[in-house]
């Protein structure tokens, strides 16, 4: 009995060491600060800046431009460029206006063609007029969110898992250590949901923000449809068990009431259940 408890101790804690490497969630992914040209006269390139943008789906880059002497908006009589270039530093799109819309904005629509790979961007502007010119660039990631994993996502996911991980934790204890068959049943079910919410909470999140390592959303996605095949046959193996233990009750309790002692009670019990099973009455 104690070498059952001790392999089944090692299984756990192997499995919870397994959870704990391959459940690591980075922080924070940086994106580098916007880089203008710094002068005292010329133009000022301010863009609207956004530190990520979903795989895939058209993005619309906007520029205002000012009189670096002055500070007064340039809305006439200047062109502006836009270069992009993907994470190996291939220049893959350029675009041109020279004519202010809203007011004041000088704009590039860029197909979600152009961002069909994920991972970190560059874009440069520039602006020039007869006389004067300036320029600025700056840098995005291409993920499946369209959103910067920040310091605060980052928390509060790890803080979920972690919640989740404490909850499965003690069910996978409860599953090794109950000797109650309703106990085990119970602990067991709440192992498989959890492990369900648990592969999908990662591989949504690594598929969201990961612009690197996609084989991690992979794996998780593989686990998570295993998990969810996996619900259909122990479904029906619970209900045939369920069955069986009341079949097994049924006819244990008989034999008790009849003056059997426990011993016959639980052979009879088990040879009769077994019967059902195979179905004999």
């Amino acid at each position: 009995m104690g070498n059952i408890l001790n392999s089944k101790k090692k299984v756990m804690y192997g499995f919870i060491f397994l959870i704990l490497l391959i459940g690591i969630i980075p922080l924070i992914s940086a994106v580098k600060p916007s880089a203008p040209i710094q002068t005292t006269t010329g133009l000022s390139i301010q863009p609207t800046e956004k530190s990520a943008i979903r795989q895939g789906i058209d993005h619309e880059f906007e520029v205002h431009v000012f009189n670096v002497s002055n500070g007064k908006p340039i809305t006439s009589g200047i062109t502006c460029y836009l270069h992009l270039y993907n994470s190996t530093g291939q220049h893959f799109y350029e675009g041109v206006d020279a004519t202010a819309s809203h007011t004041f904005d000088y704009s590039f629509n860029v197909l979600g063609g152009n961002f069909s790979s994920l991972g970190g961007y560059q874009a440069k502007f520039q602006c020039n007029s007869t006389t004067l010119g300036g320029g600025t660039e700056i840098y995005f990631i291409v993920n499946n969110f369209g959103e910067e994993l920040s310091t605060a996502h980052s928390i509060k996911f790890n803080s979920a898992m972690f919640f989740m991980l404490i909850l499965f934790l003690c069910a996978l204890f409860g599953l090794f250590t109950i000797d109650g068959y309703i106990g085990k049943f119970v602990c067991y079910w709440v192992v498989h949901l959890l492990f369900i919410v648990g592969t999908f909470s990662m591989w949504q999140f690594n598929w969201g923000y990961t612009t690197v390592y996609l084989g991690m959303a992979l794996m998780w996605k593989i686990m998570f449809y295993i998990s969810i095949i996996a619900v259909f046959p122990m479904m029906l193996i619970s209900l045939f068990w369920v069955i069986y233990i009341h079949v097994f009750n049924e006819h244990f309790e008989k034999i008790i009431r009849n003056g059997g002692n426990t011993e016959d009670a639980f052979r009879v019990a088990n040879r009769k259940s077994r019967g059902w099973w195979n179905g004999k009455k």
